[in-house]
């Protein structure tokens, strides 16, 4: 197990060893919900690959397909032997009143039902903080007023000072290796960010989930989405100013072409209810910092395309597609061109190694070497609530005007614009010798200051105007126009 350097990140790839030279740690992980099967946000297959664990309970309401799931893993695949004693559960109460207590839970459900206290079937991190289990959370903390998460943070802290319960929360781009990196080079050249700007626009086509499109159940895009990127400008720049946050967005009146077939998306989602198109927002940090995010759910598809870009005096370091294959490039001091710095390419890497120090943190007692805790993720949920509360949309937004329905059944705007891009390859004109079209400039005039405009110290000083540039056809206008003046004062 490496040792973690305090104030020194370590590297993603150290992070997946507690397999290797460590001691026998018998870690059972018990799923309150595993986040989703998709891709990487399948936080099981992740947690398979670390030989310490295994998994005892799958909690989920509906018990017939975490029944299913469990069986599926049971009966096949390289990890099939860590599943053989796993049961499924209905609610996590169940689970707590059973003999198949895990040491830890990976809290994945939807956002509504976390970090409250007042919750149908009881709050879930208490109830697991008082039987001294373990907590690994999805981000967003919750969706529940600041004032009441803030209450459930305190008294999760001091359940921790009882029997040393530990709680981290999965915002996995802290351990990325592209953020890794930009600290670290920012570290070595002793740069402060001056300028911070955290862009996320997400592949809407296959967000096949209704909780998603209803901004009570899930926060809305900048809560549940845009988080990650406010978390890494507060992890890199510090605390935001609240009152320096403004913000504006494009309202739900704006339909999208390629959405989910009904009913899995906002279908049956009243108007205001259903989540902004766009976003953007501007606020300064108390490091003295400025920052600016954009968020948009307007790509058709499936994938993200998120960049985060960081400038300090003579540096400029820009993070690209965090979630696939990233990379960063940098401009450094006196240099003119950008370098591609050498990074772990493996986007899923940071999730590795989240749980990975999950894992160790619970080992060696020490919470500290977490990047994300329940109490710093507070924060962040605090800051995306003051960005989301001043982008409501306002009457006077322009996609506010009532609009039809938008089905997939139209032709895709992909095709459209392939046609348009193929009309204009067609119709590009002959190549044409530009001496020929060009005009012969005529001799410059002097120009002077004005007696009657004077300086005045503190204004703007004047600026001689420079004389209008025609065109060849407003040229052949004019001159058309000019004789058809003579002709007619002739007559």
């Amino acid at each position: 197990m490496p040792d973690l350097l305090q104030g020194e990140p370590p590297s993603v790839l150290e992070f997946p060893t507690l397999e290797k030279g460590s001691e026998d740690f018998n870690m059972q992980a018990g799923g309150i919900n595993f986040g989703t099967a998709a891709g990487c946000w399948n936080h099981a297959r992740h947690l398979e690959r670390f030989p310490n664990v295994s998994f005892s309970a799958v909690c989920d309401l509906n018990f017939d397909l975490a029944q299913q799931r469990i069986e599926n893993k049971k009966n096949g695949g390289e990890f099939s032997h860590k599943w053989e004693g796993c049961k499924a559960f209905r609610t996590h109460r169940d689970m707590l009143n059973s003999d198949d207590r895990p040491d830890a839970v990976i809290i994945g459900t939807p956002p509504a039902t976390r970090g409250a206290l007042q919750i149908p079937g009881g709050p879930v991190e208490l109830d697991m903080a008082e039987a001294g289990i373990h907590m690994f959370m999805e981000k967003p903390v919750s969706v529940r007023p600041v004032d009441e998460v803030a209450e459930l943070s305190a008294r999760l802290d001091d359940y921790h000072q009882k029997n040393g319960v530990i709680t981290g929360v999965g915002y996995m781009l802290r351990y990325s290796a592209g953020v890794d990196m930009a600290k670290k080079l920012l570290a070595k050249v002793g740069a402060q960010p001056i300028a911070v700007l955290g862009r996320m626009s997400i592949g809407y086509s296959f967000l096949q989930t209704p909780f998603w499109w209803d901004k009570e159940r899930s926060g809305g895009p900048i809560v549940e989405q845009a988080t990650h990127f406010v978390d890494l400008m507060r992890y890199l720049c510090g605390e935001l100013v609240p009152d320096s946050v403004q913000a504006k967005a494009i309202g739900p009146n704006m339909m999208l072409s390629d959405m989910p077939a009904a009913p899995l998306a906002e279908h049956t989602i009243p108007m205001e209810k259903r989540v902004n198109r766009a976003t953007t927002a501007q606020f300064v940090f108390e490091s003295g910092c400025i920052g600016s995010l954009f968020h948009s759910a307007c790509l058709e598809g499936a994938r993200f395309s998120a960049e985060l870009d960081i400038q300090a005096d003579g540096v400029h370091i820009v993070i690209g597609n965090p979630y696939h294959m990233p990379f960063l490039k940098m401009r450094s001091s006196r240099r003119e061109d950008y370098e591609e710095v050498e990074i772990n390419k493996q986007g899923e890497a940071m999730y590795d190694a989240a749980f990975g120090t999950f894992l160790q943190a619970i080992r060696e007692k020490d919470p500290k070497i977490l990047r994300s805790s329940f109490a710093d993720a507070l924060k962040t949920y605090e800051a995306t609530r003051w960005i989301a509360d001043a982008s409501q949309p306002t009457p006077q937004s322009a996609w506010n005007a009532p609009a039809p329905w938008v089905t997939r059944a139209q032709p895709s705007w992909t095709n459209a614009a392939a046609e348009v891009i193929q009309e204009a390859k067609e119709q590009q004109p002959e190549q044409v010798d530009i001496q020929t079209v060009l005009p012969t400039p005529a001799a410059p005039q002097p120009t002077t200051v004005p007696p009657t405009m004077p300086y005045t110290p503190g204004q703007p000083a004047w600026q001689p105007q420079a004389p209008p540039l025609i065109l060849p056809q407003q040229r052949a206008a004019s001159s058309s126009a000019h004789s058809t003046s003579e002709d007619t004062n002739e007559q």
